[in-house]
């Protein structure tokens, strides 16, 4: 049975024993681009290019030969224009701030200051920064900041209308990776409510809109869903057969709470979400949803069964109120854990390769027992994570992969 042939069974509950494995089909259970070159180095695979994909964290796109190795049963497809609008559709040689060689998406050409600030620019505006010698970069500019009227709402990347042109690269992009590899696909779409209105609004604004604006807020949220219903239709009606699983994200936890209270996620956030999850469910049955959302979130799990959230990540087994055993206990039944499998957040206090091996074996059991479980890390591995401990993570869980014990 091949990865793909596994995963469809596994996560239509016809296999309950094993475990199945994910390493970079997400943006949240990838590897540092810095991480990753090392990890080439270490493996002897320095021929492989080093894709960075993802320009907003700077992860590294996994080869399938190294996905090989780790165990992994999914890969990713993801917009052409995935960060900043940016296409990636061709590639050029570039380096990372350390000097380490890379390959950019061809658009990317951020402006460097006197002080060694590297600018992204977005039709013309100032968008993302990152410092020199920095890792990330952060958004700078908020296209919505300040509005107050509903005439005066836009729809803003990603919540676009895809053109012909990428919705055609996806769909070849999904045909490629279903011909070429025996893996599993996961569409990353995106389709956030909540953080795009973070981005489209800035943070402030954003919250002090949710509490007293509602009817804009709510013209907002129509038009984004609008613009993500539009785009899962252009794509999945041509490639439907061949994903997995589609992928949202929306962060509305905080490492000790929810962002905003269950009721106001109940009254403006949830109903655009269940249009979402509904959308996929009676379109494309055969198609599972899978939401991240980092934090504390015990309490809002309930809400995502409900409105038909098929599968749980990152896990953040940190935050609180997240304990495994009790995530595992109340809702393992009702929804597929997507992660949690290593505390990347806390890494470093797993000093030697043994603790790594002890600490991910023990999440394992609690997740994988009784079936139901994808295992990944609970966030990106860091630029400063070391190649022998991110193999041993994934080797630990492969002892798991046809057994639950």
């Amino acid at each position: 049975m091949t990865s793909r042939e596994r995963v469809r069974k596994y996560l239509k509950g016809e296999l309950s024993d094993g475990i199945v494995i994910s390493c970079g089909a997400l943006p949240t259970d990838g590897i540092s681009a810095f991480a990753y070159a090392k990890l080439l180095r270490y493996l002897g695979m320095e021929q492989i290019s080093i894709k960075v994909y993802d320009l907003f964290q700077f992860l590294a796109e996994i080869d399938t030969q190294v996905i090989d190795i780790l165990s992994g049963d999914f890969v990713q497809t993801h917009r052409m224009r995935y960060r900043f609008q940016i296409s990636r559709k061709e590639w050029i040689e570039g380096v990372l701030p350390d000097g380490t060689p890379c390959l950019f998406p061809s658009e990317f050409a951020p402006v460097v200051d006197e002080k060694g600030n590297n600018t992204i620019y977005v039709e013309g505006v100032p968008f993302a920064r990152i410092p020199e010698n920095g890792l990330y970069f952060d958004q700078i500019a908020h296209p919505l900041n300040g509005v107050t009227e509903i005439s005066e709402l836009r729809n803003c990347h990603p919540a676009t209308p895809m053109d012909g042109e990428e919705i055609d690269f996806i769909v070849k992009d999904i045909e490629r990776l279903y011909t070429s590899t025996d893996k599993s696909i996961v569409m990353i779409f995106g389709g956030s409510i909540f953080e795009q209105g973070q981005r489209d609004f800035g943070h402030e604004d954003f919250y002090c809109n949710l509490a007293t604006q509602p009817q804009l807020m709510h013209a907002y949220f129509r038009k984004v869903l609008e613009a993500n219903i539009s785009n899962l239709k252009n794509i999945l009606d041509r490639a439907s057969d061949k994903v997995d699983v589609v992928h949202f994200f929306d962060d509305i936890g905080t490492q000790f709470s929810l962002q905003i209270s269950p009721k106001m996620y109940r009254e403006i956030i949830k109903p655009y979400h269940r249009q979402q999850c509904q959308f996929i469910h009676e379109s494309y049955p055969n198609i599972k949803v899978l939401m991240h959302c980092c934090g504390a979130i015990f309490d809002l799990i309930p809400d995502y069964i409900e409105i038909g959230v098929d599968l749980l990540n990152p896990v953040q087994i940190s935050a609180a109120g997240m304990d495994p055993q009790r995530l595992k206990d109340t809702y393992g039944k009702q929804i597929i854990f997507w992660g949690g499998g290593a505390d990347t957040q806390n890494f470093d206090r797993y000093k030697t390769i043994d603790d790594v091996k002890r600490h991910v074996d023990g999440l394992v059991k609690v997740f994988a027992k009784g079936g139901g479980y994808v295992f990944s890390q609970v966030h990106n591995f860091q630029s400063d994570v070391v190649p022998e401990k991110i193999l041993a993570v994934y080797e630990t869980a492969a002892k798991y992969k046809y057994s639950n014990k």
